[in-house]
């Protein structure tokens, strides 16, 4: 998924007793993505009264990235910029993943991503099987859950297609998936259902 970079200028007032009274602060959210805990943050640090105060509220985000603070006692201002790490996948509805697989908490936030579900142990194969059914040139599939059962091993749910690969994606099976993609796209008709978990083939299920 890509996620253009984009700088969100949030200015307020800081009303308070403390040490940055009438402070205006200005926070710059360099990431395309968008926390539901960014609200949260803004009331945090407009009840903060101390710079050290403000710093230990950001470190404790675990979307935060990377943060700098400039501050500007002579014209009481305060600059805050925030780069949010860009979340690559949900797993089990509690914890996000960006593409370095640090986990941060899912924090509800509405923007679509990519579900996952399992007892999933392997993390690399989530990445491994998103880069596999995405980056076909010939056909565009969109993955919208990737689920995963020690039963039926790994199956990826995308907007047209059922991909069942099993429990086994080696070298062979990942051979043979592209041999099948190379074959529907020759062929001109996209299945429900791909099914990989033969040994020596795959089950092509043109229904509904």
């Amino acid at each position: 998924m890509h996620l253009y970079n984009k700088i969100i200028p949030l200015i307020f007032l800081l009303f308070s007793s403390g040490l940055f009274a009438q402070y205006k602060i200005n926070i710059n959210y360099e990431s395309g993505y968008e926390y539901e805990s960014q609200k949260y943050l803004i009331n945090d640090i407009k009840n903060e009264y101390s710079r050290r105060g403000i710093q230990r509220i950001i470190e404790k985000q675990d979307w935060i990235q990377d943060y700098s603070i400039i501050f500007k006692p002579m014209k009481k201002e305060i600059f805050i910029s925030i780069k949010n790490r860009e979340p690559l996948f949900i797993l089990n509805q509690e914890y996000f993943y960006d593409k370095d697989l640090i986990r941060f908490k899912y924090d509800q936030s509405s923007k679509k991503l990519i579900e996952v579900n399992g007892d999933i142990q392997d993390l690399e194969s989530i990445i491994f099987l998103m880069k596999l059914v995405q980056s076909s040139e010939l056909i565009n599939f969109k993955i919208d859950r990737i689920d995963y059962s020690l039963i039926t091993g790994w199956d990826v749910i995308t907007d047209s297609t059922l991909i069942r690969f099993g429990k086994d994606i080696s070298k062979k099976r990942v051979k043979i998936f592209g041999d099948t993609l190379n074959y529907l796209y020759d062929n001109g008709k996209i299945p429900s259902i791909i099914d990989m978990r033969y040994k020596d083939g795959v089950a092509l299920n043109y229904g509904k």
